[in-house]
């Protein structure tokens, strides 16, 4: 699946997930770019039940609710192509791996916590999970929650490890109201709205001046 030898470099996306304790286990790059991203925003407030009514009505109750999902394609044809050992011993298991252990927690918490409640500690929190951040280019980071995804195996190899697959995505964008303010999210998404808002006042402008030229 290798593109045009001159075509332009592009970025690839990627989740991060900063996990103190397994860093290199939640590192996901795309092998290749979405050909689709769908993002859902929902106005953040009461509903209309609840609300004050008139007063209210151009009230903003903070970032919206969003909502991402896209379909990402793992597939090992260039590597066994290039006898990569690693493909030839197990297809594309290792990085279908590090998608599904977003949605895990650290097995090292999985068992501290089990040997606290033997040990009879009253009560135990579920494990916190690492900092998860969807990066799509360099103007495009945002903290996230992974939701769910869904991994269609297409090609297998003689062991029955996966050779081809594409993994359905959702996320939600986490904002500083989901966050508290010491949480390094918080002020991630606080720059991704800054950049927002900068990209929003280029493209009024560009617009004014448009209208104004009788531009395209």
């Amino acid at each position: 699946m290798s593109g045009f030898s001159g075509s332009p470099r592009t970025l690839r996306g990627a989740i991060v997930a900063v996990d103190p304790l397994s860093p290199l286990s939640r590192l996901v790059i795309f092998q290749y770019n979405p050909d689709e991203v769908t993002r859902a925003l929902t106005r953040r407030g009461p509903n209309t039940e609840t609300s004050g009514g008139a007063a209210d009505a151009h009230r903003i109750w903070g970032a919206p609710v969003e909502k991402i999902t896209m379909t990402v394609e793992v597939d090992a044809t260039d590597q066994l192509a290039d006898s990569d050992p690693v493909a030839a011993v197990s297809g594309i298991a290792p990085q279908l791996a590090a998608l599904e252990m977003l949605l895990y927690p650290s097995s090292a918490l999985v068992i501290a916590n089990a040997v606290l409640l033997q040990a009879g500690t009253i009560e135990i929190l579920p494990p916190q999970g690492p900092l998860t951040v969807l990066v799509l280019g360099p103007g495009r980071a945002v903290p996230v929650r992974v939701e769910s995804m869904t991994v269609t195996e297409q090609a297998f190899d003689t062991l029955l490890f996966p050779v081809r697959a594409t993994v359905a995505l959702a996320v939600q964008v986490l904002s500083y109201d989901d966050l508290p303010v010491t949480d390094p999210g918080y002020a991630l998404f606080l720059v991704h709205q800054v950049l927002k808002e900068t990209m929003a006042v280029v493209g009024g402008v560009t617009g004014a001046v448009d209208a104004l030229t009788g531009g395209p």
